[in-house]
């Protein structure tokens, strides 16, 4: 019993040293080299999902447009007790010449524009406001370098993500991966008000991936924390989907697991997996012996797909671990050019979306 505690309690410091490392170090990652633009292919692979397009020398300068949208979900409660909350969201508009302004969620359904795809990005936790503002923009940047001539409309979702980090990181670590599942509720919502006709591509990062889980889970009828949404549905939608380092166990999109109908609500999931990523490694280390190892980390394994049945075909792990190396936080990869290329079927709908040189929104 003495050398139990006397390794969970070392573990423990252990874990906590190096999610601080990984946490606190540099996130200005250097620019690569610019990359070539590459070719979109609007085919559809074998298994159904859009092929990944691999960039080669240099990417075309970025397309003229306006801005994007900022929501937020702060003001809304955080905590269900098994009662459906209500969405109040904080909307601002970024105006690329402007810089932020108040808006309203009236303003941006009715600014929406039918048919041309709509792009959700959903940061992860130790985030605070100022750095949501920051990254919010750099995302909408990284996303148009990708774009080869074809429309986008971004929305970026933050949630209360941010804790200070202190002795028990562990616990804090839970308690935000809890409230990433409840913001699932208000991102599910949030998709309702969006023009059917307009495909939506949800991507996440680390924590933010577990918000995008448990909305596709709600949106096919499933239940979260005791909750199931009363109207939001993905019925009729063409719903696409991009991990970044995804921390969420490796078998939680499983049948009769945590969001075990969450692959119902996408066509596909981009899995942008690293080995290295020093975050994720110990990531199980916040429940030892019951915690699975991270998607971001191992990507479905053999077992997990026989599970899924048909429903692993949707999944398609890619290797990002020689671009991002042993790091995981977001600038890490919006800082990667050649990443938003490799996004780009699943952002762009080119299968769905004729090439158009117009404003983007």
């Amino acid at each position: 019993m003495m050398l139990r505690k006397f390794i969970e309690a070392n573990l423990c410091r252990f874990c906590f040293l190096l999610v601080v490392i990984a946490v606190l170090s540099d996130v200005r990652a250097e620019e690569t080299p610019s990359v070539a633009q590459p070719q979109a292919s609007s085919e559809v692979t074998a298994t159904g999902l859009p092929p990944v397009v691999k960039p080669v020398i240099h990417l075309a300068p970025p397309m003229t447009q306006s801005g994007f949208w900022f929501v937020s979900t702060h003001h809304s409660p955080q905590s269900f007790v098994h009662t459906c909350p209500r969405f109040f969201p904080g909307i601002l508009r970024y105006e690329q010449c402007a810089g932020y302004r108040s808006s309203s969620m009236v303003e941006l359904c009715a600014a929406l524009e039918p048919g041309i795809p709509v792009c959700i990005m959903v940061h992860g936790s130790f985030v605070d406001r100022a750095s949501a503002c920051r990254e919010s923009i750099s995302t909408w940047q990284w996303l148009r370098r990708g774009a080869m001539g074809r429309r986008m409309q971004m929305i970026f979702l933050t949630w209360p993500s941010y804790s200070p980090l202190g002795p028990l990181v562990q616990l804090e670590v839970n308690k935000l991966g809890r409230q990433a599942a409840r913001n699932g509720y208000y991102l599910a919502e949030l998709t309702h008000h969006i023009p059917p006709e307009c495909p939506i591509c949800l991507l996440g990062h680390s924590h933010g991936t577990r918000v995008i889980s448990s909305a596709l889970h709600l949106l096919a009828g499933g239940s979260v924390q005791g909750v199931c949404h009363p109207f939001a549905r993905a019925e009729g939608r063409h719903i696409r989907t991009v991990f970044a380092a995804s921390a969420i166990d490796h078998n939680w999109l499983n049948p009769s697991h945590r969001y075990g109908r969450a692959l119902c609500s996408t066509q596909c999931l981009l899995n942008l997996r690293n080995t290295r990523d020093p975050a994720l490694q110990f990531y199980s280390c916040r429940l030892p012996l019951v915690a699975k190892h991270p998607l971001g980390l191992t990507g479905l394994t053999t077992r997990d797909r026989r599970q899924l049945g048909s429903g692993g075909h949707k999944v398609y792990d890619y290797d990002v671990t020689g671009v991002i190396g042993a790091a995981h936080l977001w600038p890490y990869y919006f800082n990667r050019p050649s990443l938003a290329c490799v996004l780009h079927n699943y952002v762009y709908f080119p299968d769905r979306t004729p090439p158009q040189q117009a404003t983007l929104n």
